[in-house]
């Protein structure tokens, strides 16, 4: 492991593994297929894993003057902040969790997929918010507080084909705190 943001990402994976996978029937619409850290790459093939998460440091999508979604309003600021706070600083961290709903081959309706998407979207959420990364430390750098309901920003777009061939594209972005304690060895 090489840096705290690893250590973020590895916790937040297990996490989602055993909430949006282990935990869940073999047979529920819901479950996803694969939990990632970084992009698929095409392992595994989306008829396998019609639900797919995938695990970013900052928002993969940035662009400098907008991103490539085309999200009207402010852009997300993937820079870390630096503070410091009596024996320590602390640094806001920034990650993104993708999720796809690729309903192209299961030929749920418009309403089935939507409810499928959403439940998907709420589950991460909730995930994300009730996360504890509570020895959650690399060297002399640790988490200092998990995402609050006021960092995490969500968004569900869709696209398809055919009336019964519908895709969700979910991005939820969140960030945590870490600090690292100066002066410890």
């Amino acid at each position: 492991m090489s840096g705290i943001q690893d250590a973020i990402l590895l916790t937040l994976q297990a996490k989602l593994q055993i909430v949006m996978i282990d935990a869940l029937e073999e047979g529920d619409p819901t479950r996803a297929g694969v939990v990632k850290i970084g992009d698929l790459q095409g392992d595994p093939d989306p008829d396998q894993a019609r639900i797919s998460i995938t695990l970013f440091v900052n928002d993969p999508d940035q662009e400098l003057g907008g991103n490539q979604l085309g999200v009207s309003g402010s852009e997300w600021d993937d820079q870390i902040e630096e503070t410091e706070i009596g024996g320590g600083i602390v640094w806001r961290r920034r990650f993104t969790v993708k999720a796809r709903c690729l309903m192209v081959n299961s030929r749920e309706d418009a309403t089935t997929s939507r409810s499928i998407a959403t439940q998907v979207k709420q589950r991460i959420e909730k995930t994300i918010l009730s996360m504890n990364y509570g020895g959650v430390a690399v060297d002399n750098e640790f988490v200092c507080r998990g995402a609050f309901g006021d960092s995490v920003r969500s968004e569900m777009l869709f696209s398809g084909g055919p009336p019964d061939s519908y895709d969700y594209h979910i991005k939820i972005r969140f960030d945590v705190l870490t600090s690292e304690m100066i002066g410890v060895n």
